[in-house]
């Protein structure tokens, strides 16, 4: 009977091993506790930077592109700076904006009737106001004579042959430039000098300003005849 009893008792720890053998290992993760300094009384953290971070790349530091980003032209630093003929050319057309159109602008002018032995003319001719694009043209007979002329704030001449008898001068306003009206100053030579006619307007485009020219026949100097 205690055989029996002692082969159970055997057989009941071999069983026990081999079931033990047999079921996997289980290993239990066990999460580690954070540092608990990062909570506690630590001071401020202190960034040390290393030697080896500095940007020292010498493209950078020459770049255009950087220099055209941290500093601003000339042109938009003195954005404020005003050209002294532009407030000129203002004040004018605020002036003239000011005025009514004068009646007569919108009309055609004679200015008169003149005589002379000259074989041509020298017109001189310029902008009497500022400057602003104004041209006239030429007609002589209803002929042009001279296609356009740009008036400017400097005078230019121009030379114009006389027919025997009557010359029918036409100072014809093509347009009135950037601030109307159109503003000639003509003034009218002979051959020799000698003023015929000074005059200014303002007109308005294809109005026209006209003066007449008589050319006479010079007059023969009496010859002195010998005894």
């Amino acid at each position: 009977m205690r055989y029996i009893f002692l082969f159970l008792l055997v057989s009941i720890s071999v069983s026990a091993q081999i079931d033990r053998k047999n079921q996997p290992l289980k290993l239990q993760l066990v999460t580690p506790i954070e540092n608990q300094t990062e909570n506690s009384t630590s001071g401020p953290s202190i960034e040390y930077k290393s030697i080896f971070d500095k940007d020292d790349n010498p493209m950078k530091r020459y770049s255009i592109t950087k220099k055209n980003e941290t500093s601003k032209s000339i042109l938009e630093t003195n954005s404020d700076f005003k050209n002294p003929g532009d407030e000129i050319k203002k004040k004018l057309n605020r002036q003239q904006d000011d005025v009514a159109i004068d009646p007569k602008f919108k009309q055609n002018q004679f200015l008169g009737e003149f005589k002379t032995d000259a074989k041509y003319i020298k017109i001189v001719c310029r902008d009497h106001q500022y400057p602003d694009g104004d041209r006239v043209r030429v007609l002589v007979n209803d002929k042009i004579m001279i296609n356009s002329i740009l008036l400017q704030s400097a005078a230019t001449e121009y030379y114009l042959d006389l027919s025997e008898g009557f010359n029918k001068i036409d100072f014809l306003a093509l347009n009135q430039g950037e601030s109307g009206p159109n503003t000639a100053a003509f003034t009218v030579y002979d051959e020799n000098g000698v003023l015929i006619t000074s005059n200014e307007w303002n007109l308005l485009t294809g109005v026209k300003a006209t003066i007449i020219v008589f050319k006479q026949p010079k007059k023969e100097e009496p010859s002195d005849k010998s005894q």
